[in-house]
């Protein structure tokens, strides 16, 4: 019975190398030499894919999940019995910030460099399962936040300030300028001055844009210069 057991679990291919091993003992034992195999290449090969593990193009969630299975199949192989001495809880931590320590590092620090330093100042250092909630939290800012300003990018393309973007010394908004009469607030396509205002006039309600802009430029009294009143891109959205 027990030989057809054996016979039963491993491949077929090999059922004519043990047809003629009478004491089951000795099948076991054949088997045994031919194809057990020490833990320590595996143990190996996971510790290196550990250290090797980055965030890459990955999100949070998938990074943290190919850590966990790494630790989790570490672990099966561990051979280290539990401890109940008083040392136990401190072995414990010590386990658990290395993996905090591991999950930090293969960060992408561009993404969360300012996190990371935030949470390495805490001490104590906070347990790997908060430490990757805040890291989530702080994924789903950031995606937050892009798609915002992707929604504001739309917004001001579509009011006609495409293609202008903040002041890079103090972040403050630069208004667009014609470059053909160089005063603010509207484009060179928009300009009245160069287009003439029936053109434009025309062009703008079939844009859906119904109201009038003045005649005013920032540069002082223009004819013919359509200087639109500023509007604050932030306030498009609403």
């Amino acid at each position: 019975m027990i030989r057809a057991w054996l016979r039963n679990v491993i491949n077929p291919k090999l059922h004519s190398s043990i047809t003629f091993s009478v004491p089951v003992h000795e099948i076991w034992e054949e088997l045994r030499g031919r194809y057990s195999a020490g833990n320590a290449p595996r143990v190996h090969q996971l510790k290196t894919e550990l250290n090797e593990c980055k965030q890459g193009s990955d999100s949070i969630v998938e990074y943290y999940t190919r850590l966990k299975t790494i630790w989790d199949e570490l672990e099966n192989y561990s051979k280290a019995k539990g401890c109940t001495c008083g040392a136990a809880a401190s072995i414990a931590k010590e386990k658990e910030q290395e993996k905090v320590h591991r999950f930090l590092m293969g960060l992408d620090s561009k993404l969360y460099g300012n996190i990371q330093t935030n949470l390495l100042m805490e001490d104590p250092i906070a347990i790997l399962t908060r430490t990757y909630g805040l890291i989530l939290r702080e994924e789903r800012h950031a995606s937050m936040t892009k798609v915002k300003e992707d929604r504001i990018e739309a917004a001001m393309a579509t009011q006609g300030y495409a293609g202008r973007g903040r002041n890079d010394e103090d972040g403050t908004y630069k208004p667009p300028q014609c470059t053909h009469c160089k005063k603010f607030y509207h484009t060179e396509a928009d300009c009245y001055d160069k287009h003439g205002y029936e053109e434009v006039r025309a062009r703008d309600i079939g844009r859906g844009r119904r109201g009038g802009y003045g005649g005013r430029g920032t540069g002082g009294r223009g004819r013919g210069c359509n200087t639109r009143p500023f509007r604050d891109p932030l306030t498009i959205i609403d």
